[in-house]
């Protein structure tokens, strides 16, 4: 009985073996637990967090946990961000988007620019028949600011008021057009005459306001006189470098500008000594 005493009784700690007062003697756990307990997180604080200027509440909390070096523990700095992925275009999306950019393009470019297939004799020596012409559809873009007045209520202009978005015809220029007497075809005709211009052929020579003009472009000079005649507003003169073998405007008029296609810029089949732009023309006036 006195043996199971004595090895329940607690060991009192003793100094030159007198009893200590005023030791803590752990109820339920043993001093060893006591300090596993107490220790990491004292030793967090005492060797990182107060080098870092953390304070032991602050190094205590789980929302300030970070990473350490292993070898100093100290605290490192966290890593940036990482910036989200932009999302990528399925491979179907970019296809479509090509095909859709690619029909934009083609019908912008058929809208601006046209080939024609020249039938007969009309222009030679300057042009021949199945030579393919290039022809620019917007050189002679022109808008009627009459036609747009004519919406606003009381406004009545008459004829028309046409502005030029690119310069309009000049004395020279080959133009495609549509004929004022037939329907579904296309001419090609060289500009003589151009609003308020006196026009006349007379001795085999053509005159625009009583100056003769000098044309080293024609076939041959013109064998039938043309009697003098002012071009209306908002119409041309027009001739075939062949004069005696071309249906011009002194067949069938003056030509109204609505019905010009546009201006001839190359010619680009065949190859050949004519292949190229077409030669801008520059009269003496």
């Amino acid at each position: 009985m006195s043996e199971k005493l004595e090895q329940n009784q607690p060991v009192v700690p003793s100094n030159d073996g007198e009893p200590v007062t005023n030791a803590y003697y752990p109820q339920d756990n043993t001093v060893e637990d006591a300090l596993t307990e107490v220790a990491p997180s004292t030793h967090l604080y005492q060797t990182g967090a107060a080098d870092a200027g953390v304070t032991p509440d602050e190094a205590l909390s789980p929302t300030r946990a970070v990473a350490a070096d292993p070898e100093t523990d100290v605290p490192l700095a966290p890593e940036p961000p990482v910036p989200p992925t932009p999302p990528t275009k399925s491979f179907w999306r970019e296809v479509l988007e090509t095909v859709l950019l690619t029909i934009m393009i083609f019908f912008l470019v058929k809208g601006l620019v046209a080939n024609f297939r020249i039938l007969g004799t009309s222009m030679e020596p300057s042009f021949h028949t199945d030579q393919l012409v290039l022809v620019n559809k917007a050189a002679y873009f022109h808008v009627d600011i009459n036609s747009w007045a004519k919406l606003i209520p009381g406004v009545h202009p008459d004829g028309q008021q046409v502005v030029w978005l690119f310069g309009g015809p000049k004395r020279g220029d080959v133009l495609i057009f549509e004929p004022p007497d037939v329907i579904n075809e296309d001419y090609i005709k060289r500009v003589i005459g151009l609003p308020g211009d006196k026009v006349e052929v007379k001795s085999g020579k053509v005159y625009v306001n009583d100056k003769q003009l000098d044309e080293p472009y024609i076939r041959e000079a013109p064998f039938s006189p043309y009697n003098a005649a002012v071009v209306p507003p908002n119409h041309l003169f027009v001739m075939g470098d062949n004069r005696n073998a071309s249906r011009d405007s002194r067949s069938f008029g003056m030509l109204p500008i609505d019905l010009i296609v546009g201006k001839a810029l190359m010619v680009y089949w065949p190859t050949g000594p004519q292949w190229g732009p077409v030669p801008e023309v520059k009269y003496n006036f």
